[in-house]
């Protein structure tokens, strides 16, 4: 099945082709998760406020019960189920490219989609939130992955729950649902016997699960750094990595706070309209998200120790140059003194006439600067 010739090549320039060329500044702007495109819009208006990621959109998706699996791609909104409850079974619609802010619109029409919601299925810059409309309730997160250039890459996905079905919005092809489908195409695991909810929260939770993903790959990257630290290798770079890593757990950071807040909130007054079912998977979820955060927190401070421990070494080493250089000039201070009596051309000096005179000057020099060698190796200063 293959969309209407309207959306087959997306939609033209204009409100829901490719964004104009970033301004000056717009990198600043989407690293503090904010845009100023919706600026003049009315409360509802569909405005997409990231860049273009997919040629077209694609939407697929799955219907099954315990006993059946259909799945179908490239799916047109008026092939689309209804949102009525039938016996078909739990109902996952995933839509994949958000420009087309028209086909977003049609897709609300289709499901009964508040204006406010598709709004914030656009704005992917916003913070993830989560917001009950009463038959439905959304819920916006970030999904985490790593770029083909291994840095911290930001989605922002939306999951819209109704009564029996599921409708997931992302910007761009793959995802972290991999591990869903699978066990929806398998038939032996519980979330074909489940409801709706439970893919909604099994969704969540595979997004969760990857953010430990990324932490887990980020500590190994600080522990990688810290023993080039201790090593004393790569010392110039040390603080341009250190920087990069708090780059990238910024990313990480400005995902998951949000998302430990909405969570916390949920599990603590659920929806009216949740069942009884889904409130434990919910208080795992919770647990999964603190887990994330305190993981966070502690690579933060790690991260502060590794560049601290830098700059120790970095003094030490300094101190130990330092330390030679005072040494150097101790020795030569009495040298130069005994130097200087001798150059001050004075006419009566009476040992001056002496044969032994220049061998004992270099003579009392040498002992000297030996003795005052013995002196600091004693005292454990060389």
């Amino acid at each position: 099945m293959s969309e209407s010739g309207a959306h087959r090549g997306g939609s033209p320039a204009g409100r829901n082709g490719p964004p104009s060329p970033s301004s000056p500044g717009s990198e600043g702007a989407e690293r503090l998760g904010i845009s100023s495109r919706k600026v003049g819009q009315a409360p509802g208006a569909v405005v997409y406020t990231g860049e273009r990621h997919v040629e077209r959109p694609i939407i697929s998706t799955i219907t099954y019960t315990p006993d059946r699996v259909e799945e179908h791609t490239d799916v047109r909104v008026e092939e689309m189920r209804t949102p009525t409850r039938s016996e078909d079974g739990i109902h996952w619609v995933d839509v994949v490219g958000l420009h087309d802010t028209d086909l977003l619109v049609r897709i609300g029409e289709r499901y009964g989609l508040h204006p406010l919601l598709l709004e914030d299925v656009a704005a992917i810059r916003g913070r993830p939130s989560f917001i009950d409309y009463q038959n439905q309730t959304f819920f916006s997160v970030k999904m985490l992955s790593w770029s083909s250039a291994a840095n911290v890459e930001i989605e922002h996905i939306s999951l819209v729950l109704g009564e029996d079905y599921v409708i997931s919005f992302q910007e761009r092809h793959g995802d972290v649902f991999e591990s869903v489908r699978g066990r929806i195409r398998s038939g032996t695991t519980r979330i074909r016997k489940r409801d709706a909810e439970y893919l909604w929260y099994a969704l969540l939770d595979a997004v969760v699960d990857h953010y430990l993903v990324v932490i887990e790959e980020l500590a190994n990257r600080v522990d990688r750094l810290e023993e080039r630290v201790w090593k004393g290798e790569e010392s110039d770079e040390v603080p341009a990595r250190v920087q990069d890593l708090r780059a990238e757990m910024m990313i990480v950071r400005r995902a998951l706070r949000p998302l430990r807040e909405e969570i916390e909130a949920i599990t603590r007054e659920p929806p009216e309209w949740f069942s009884e079912d889904i409130l434990p998977f919910m208080s795992d979820l919770r647990a999964s998200v603190l887990q994330s955060s305190d993981a966070l927190e502690s690579m933060r401070e790690s991260l502060a120790s590794v560049m601290d421990a830098h700059l120790s070494l970095v003094a030490m080493r300094t101190n130990d140059v330092m330390k030679v250089l005072t040494i150097m000039a101790s020795i030569f201070i009495p040298l130069t003194f005994v130097a200087g009596i001798y150059g001050m051309n004075f006419e009566h000096m009476p040992e001056l006439d002496e044969p032994w005179a220049y061998p004992m000057v270099w003579a009392v020099m040498v002992v000297l600067g030996l003795g005052m060698l013995a002196y600091f190796r004693r005292k454990g200063w060389l």
